[in-house]
């Protein structure tokens, strides 16, 4: 944007000024992507109170105020005159914060004094209009003190009902760049007298109502390609989440989840005295299958067994693949019987459906009598793989 051009600040404070002086608190915030578009903004915001002999206050880091400091230079401003006359008070943003701040936010009282302070300097108790800059909110919104920032955009609220001056605020707007962040925006936006987008719609072009409606129209499809977008991550970011805990191929349980749940699991069996038992399975002729028939046919034997698993597993029980064909039930505050009847209700539903009946090696443990998770899941593999040479010749379907 060119000189002879107006920034939206310079526009909208315009609206603030009667015969120079500030008649209202206006109280602006602008979004911004780049520190030059917000040097721009500030620059044409300050320009007309200082050229008319009026003052200005900017309370900013460092950075921002020697960018601001040489942008007013370049605009014809003699900064040093100004600042010897107190026309122009430049504050450290963070210095500022320090001062102000209490236990739980900004202190009203603190703010009051130091505020009223700054604008009786710069406006000569009266005799001049202020215009103020300031970035401690967006120092505060950086840190994650939310509430903090609302609060301080409160305090200048009510300074502004007792005191005339101008206030603009700046937020970066990647500050927002979360769905969680949609009402803490809402809330900034509500407490500013005037809103002032960032660069993509800031700078419509002027003059040429069809122009402008087309740049619009461009900026409606962006956002709305960045919302299906963001639908598109969340769908798979539920889905990896998803992964995280179940086995994708069989929908049961993973070995993370299980192994997690085994050690609650013995736990609490060994402190109440109540005892669970796990269970280790293994497929036999597993590896035939899928070097004879595919590994199709391997996929569609486990997905039936992991089937089984859940129809003759309690809903308290665990069930889960750890690997390969070797599965895992957790079932809660049960005996060594009841731990055997489910093996013989499981090979009665691996028979029972479609498809030839699948054939299984077991192993059980107690885990009220293991010294950990780690044995018990050691001990009942031990047991499974040695009755497994009992039923190696048959292969699952």
């Amino acid at each position: 944007m060119t000189m002879g051009e107006q920034t939206p600040a310079a526009s909208v404070a315009g609206e603030a000024v009667v015969n120079g002086h500030e008649h209202a608190h206006g109280h602006l915030v602008e979004f911004y992507e780049s520190d030059a578009f917000l040097v721009e903004t500030v620059r044409d915001f300050l320009l007309p109170v200082l050229r008319d002999g009026h003052a200005a206050v900017i309370v900013a880091t460092a950075e921002h105020r020697s960018a601001f400091r040489l942008a007013l230079q370049d605009a014809g401003v003699d900064v040093d005159d100004a600042e010897a006359a107190d026309r122009l008070v430049m504050l450290d943003a963070r210095d500022t914060l320090a001062r102000i701040m209490g236990d739980d936010g900004p202190d009203p009282v603190r703010f009051a004094a130091a505020a009223r302070a700054v604008l009786g300097r710069a406006g000569a108790n009266g005799d001049r209009a202020v215009r103020v800059y300031g970035e401690m909110v967006a120092l505060l919104w950086a840190d994650r003190e939310i509430n903090s920032a609302i609060a301080l955009e409160g305090l200048w609220n009510d300074l502004g009902e007792v005191m005339p001056f101008s206030l603009l605020c700046a937020y970066p707007m990647d500050a927002f760049d979360d769905a969680q962040s949609a009402a803490a925006f809402a809330a900034v936006c509500d407490l500013h007298s005037h809103v002032i987008p960032a660069e993509g719609y800031s700078r419509l072009p002027a003059g040429d109502p069809d122009e402008q409606r087309r740049v619009v129209a461009s900026l409606q499809h962006e956002l709305a390609a960045l919302r299906a977008d963001l639908t598109r991550v969340r769908s798979e970011q539920a889905l990896l989440e998803e992964y995280a805990y179940v086995d994708f191929l069989t929908g049961v349980a993973n070995r993370r989840v299980f192994e997690n749940a085994l050690a609650r699991e013995w736990a609490l069996a060994r402190r109440d005295e109540l005892d669970s038992h796990i269970v280790v399975l293994d497929l036999d002729g597993f590896k035939a299958l899928n070097d004879e028939d595919g590994h199709a046919a391997g996929d569609h034997a486990l997905r039936r067994f992991a089937h089984a698993l859940r129809l003759t597993a309690r809903s308290t029980d665990i069930v889960a693949r750890l690997g390969g064909d070797e599965f895992a039930v957790l079932l809660t505050r049960c005996d060594a019987g009841a731990a055997n009847m489910f093996v013989s209700r499981l090979r009665s539903a691996a028979g029972s459906r479609a498809g030839a009946p699948i054939a299984f090696s077991a192993g059980a443990a107690s885990l009220a009598r293991s010294l950990s998770p780690a044995e018990a899941l050691e001990r009942a593999d031990r047991q499974m793989y040695a009755r497994k040479p009992q039923r190696c010749g048959t292969t699952p379907r």
